[in-house]
């Protein structure tokens, strides 16, 4: 038996936003000390690695560890529908049932997929540099990368910046190391990644979270944030450079 009572309506549209930026299908591992989820994106090239613990509900009770097979992209759609002022209970039997309580008491119900594949392991790399930065500092950088091109070059060196070259220009964005929280530079980095999956790993992420970013040269990217008591993690492999 699962049940749970939702009072940060705002958290949880955000976090289900934070998954359904990349995933359409996936399954939360749930237990008494929270949900958990990693899964790939369609295309294997991101992962996401969400985690909800028992404290940010109002009320969460489960009797025994179970997973909960979901299509993200009709969860989210119901999400959206939430206002803030609402609470939202959760309760699991053959189907998802979410009870919207507010102005009016509102009932969803959302098919469970059946999930017969274990989540992808959690990628080992060891970083060599990292950077901490407010959300709206590097979502403001990466739209005027986008005038450019639709992909990216992370640089963690002295300092951290952001380099983008198309066919008809290039821009080059140097962040200031008083304006960065921390930066901690092992060794110089440098990779390349998409544009469209930056913005929609970054899309839930909102001030007063930190962005979290730890780099590798020619490896996958790390992304970090918190989201209300939950924290995201995403994974990104780089674009290969010609």
């Amino acid at each position: 038996m699962f049940e749970a009572t939702i009072n940060d309506t705002k958290s949880w549209r955000s976090s289900i936003e934070a998954i359904a930026a990349l995933i359409d299908e996936g399954t939360f591992q749930i237990d008494s000390s929270g949900l958990k989820l990693r899964a790939m994106d369609p295309s294997q090239i991101a992962l996401v690695d969400f985690e909800l613990p028992a404290k940010a509900f109002e009320k969460f009770k489960c009797e025994k560890p179970m997973t909960l097979g979901v299509d993200f992209t009709e969860l989210s759609k119901i999400t959206r529908r939430s206002k803030p002022e609402d609470k939202i209970d959760l309760y699991i039997d053959s189907r998802l049932k979410m009870v919207f309580r507010g102005e009016t008491r509102r009932e969803f119900t959302v098919a469970l997929i059946e999930s017969t594949s274990n989540p992808p392991k959690e990628p080992k790399i060891e970083f060599t540099s990292e950077v901490k930065i407010t959300p709206n500092m590097i979502k403001d950088a990466l739209k005027d990368a986008e005038l450019i091109s639709n992909h990216v070059s992370l640089r963690l060196e002295k300092g951290f910046s952001i380099k983008s070259d198309g066919d008809t220009g290039s821009v080059d964005i140097e962040f200031p190391e008083d304006r960065l929280l921390s930066l901690n530079v092992k060794a110089p980095s440098r990779s390349m990644f998409s544009l469209e999956y930056l913005n929609n790993i970054l899309k839930a992420a909102e001030i007063p979270s930190v962005v979290v970013i730890s780099l590798k040269s020619d490896a996958p990217l790390k992304v970090e944030y918190s989201i209300g008591d939950g924290r995201v993690i995403y994974y990104l492999a780089p674009r290969i450079e010609t």
